[in-house]
């Protein structure tokens, strides 16, 4: 009983939907995907469901695709983001909203934490304040498409939804590894700290 993980298959591609039909099936296995997946409800549900049937469990975290608005009528921010949840959920999928589960498989019991964080802009240069972040960005040319595409409604900017997602899931965290002793592995799509923005 293997833990796998994988991110950012972008399903959208046709040459990445061919690839995922590809994968074997890994019936005893579980499958993390850490986000980025694709942006529309049709390909999340098309990934789901070609990977539940391959393996025996799944657990979803989103990226930053994930939460994009695609369309002028679509779902934004938060409700975006519960969709997918709501989706996954009707697939038996875990999610940053679900118990984390219990890894029972080789190297013994794990607690899986399956998070959403968001981001804020702190990841910058130190001479650069971070309310100028985009904008030194932008000097450069350099424009993130999340800056048209990911809304964080009801929240007033993305750094907010960030910061409530941080405080709430610290919460959590702290709930749930304060009577064990297991080791925890943390998935995150967004990096956590600065220093392993790169780490692959």
């Amino acid at each position: 009983m293997k833990l796998y993980a994988i991110s950012d298959l972008h399903v959208g591609f046709e040459v990445n939907r061919d690839a995922l039909a590809s994968i074997p099936p890994h019936r005893d296995d579980w499958l993390i995907l850490g986000g980025d997946v694709c942006e529309s409800e049709e390909d999340l549900l098309f990934a789901l469901d070609v990977l539940g049937s391959r393996f025996a469990k799944l657990i979803w975290v989103p990226g930053n695709h994930e939460l994009w608005t695609t369309h002028a009528d679509g779902l934004r921010g938060e409700d975006k983001y519960r969709r997918f949840v709501s989706l996954c959920t009707e697939r038996g999928v875990v999610t940053p909203e679900d118990a984390y589960p219990i890894w029972p498989g080789e190297g013994g019991e794990h607690l899986i934490a399956p998070l959403f964080l968001l981001y804020d802009y702190t990841f910058r240069p130190d001479h650069i304040p971070v309310n100028q972040a985009v904008a030194w960005a932008a000097e450069s040319g350099i424009q993130c498409a999340d800056e048209s595409l990911l809304h964080p409604d009801p929240f007033p900017s993305r750094s907010a939804w960030c910061h409530a997602r941080c405080e709430a899931t610290a919460t959590r965290l702290d709930e749930a590894t304060r009577h064990h002793d297991r080791p925890t592995v943390i998935v995150n799509h967004f990096p956590l700290l600065h220093e392993v923005r790169y780490a692959v």
